[in-house]
């Protein structure tokens, strides 16, 4: 079964870095929805809450580990571009 979890973690970091790197290659985030990340980022802790209160592979705890620092990166990101976006 860890192979699917690590199949999930690739996944979910291909998905997630792209986000990444255009938010710093255009420095605008008025394209994303805050609701849409608001719900992933409630889901995440979620799931980690229920990760790290049962025993489980050390690639899942490193997996949820790196997706939550992701997140946070891109949760980051957006908000402070879409702030940017807000004063022009």
């Amino acid at each position: 079964m860890t192979i699917f979890c690590t199949i999930y973690y690739i996944c979910s970091y291909i998905e997630t870095i792209p986000q990444i790197i255009k938010l710093i290659k255009t420095k605008s985030s008025h394209d994303y929805s805050l609701s849409m990340l608001t719900l992933q980022l409630i889901a995440l802790i979620s799931w980690s809450i229920y990760i790290f209160t049962t025993k489980q592979n050390i690639v899942v705890y490193i997996g949820t580990i790196v997706d939550l620092i992701l997140l946070f990166i891109v949760d980051f990101l957006i908000l402070k571009y879409y702030k940017n976006f807000t004063k022009a």
